[in-house]
């Protein structure tokens, strides 16, 4: 039996059973609508999403990434540069989430505020003259206060998940293997079925 290659330190069988996206070339990756060279190009919003969407994780709970590509359109040089961009997108992207989570937690907390004072209000001053005031008081007091719950502890909750979801694409082991040798190896193991 041929001796199995390694990629980075993984071998043919671990990059067919970690994510495998195929290029046709590094555009791929890149925005169609956009020129510049691939320092400063956009990302394409079809590329992330497939890239969320397809992920593994080793047994150590890292993202593996893997790219197929023609040999004779490989670059270690584009490479290196498109780690570093998928990279820096994703530190963006958990920067504003992390923002994102800070401003509903901080709104959570002024809701909160606003509906202890409102409350605080209705029961501190005597009889109105009608209860329709301290009807919408109690009501506009218990929004506050449930809203502010819901922004200061479920949103953020969720926002967290995300960021995790995030973190692990900023710490992701991106593998760039050539299609041929991809091929060459599905084709040896199914010489032996």
């Amino acid at each position: 039996m041929e001796e199995q290659k390694k990629y980075d330190g993984v071998s043919v069988s671990g990059v067919l059973q970690s994510v495998s996206i195929a290029l046709d070339g590094y555009d791929d990756i890149f925005s169609d609508f956009d020129p510049s060279p691939y320092a400063i190009r956009l990302m394409s919003e079809d590329f992330l999403r497939e890239l969320k969407r397809h992920y593994t994780e080793n047994r150590h709970g890292d993202f593996v990434i893997t790219f197929t590509l023609p040999k004779s359109l490989r670059s270690e040089k584009t490479e290196n540069l498109i780690r570093k961009r998928i990279k820096d997108h994703f530190t963006s992207s958990l920067s504003k989430l992390r923002k994102e989570t800070y401003k509903a937690r901080r709104e959570g907390i002024l809701r909160i505020g606003g509906g202890m004072a409102i409350a605080a209000l209705v029961f501190t001053v005597p009889q109105f003259e009608t209860q329709l005031p301290l009807m919408i008081l109690s009501t506009l007091s218990w929004y506050f206060l449930w809203s502010g719950y819901e922004k200061f502890f479920e949103a953020p909750s969720a926002m967290n998940k995300k960021e995790r979801f995030f973190d692990k694409f900023v710490s992701a082991k991106y593998n760039f293997v050539d299609q041929e040798d991809v091929v060459k190896s599905i084709n040896i193991g199914s010489s032996y079925r």
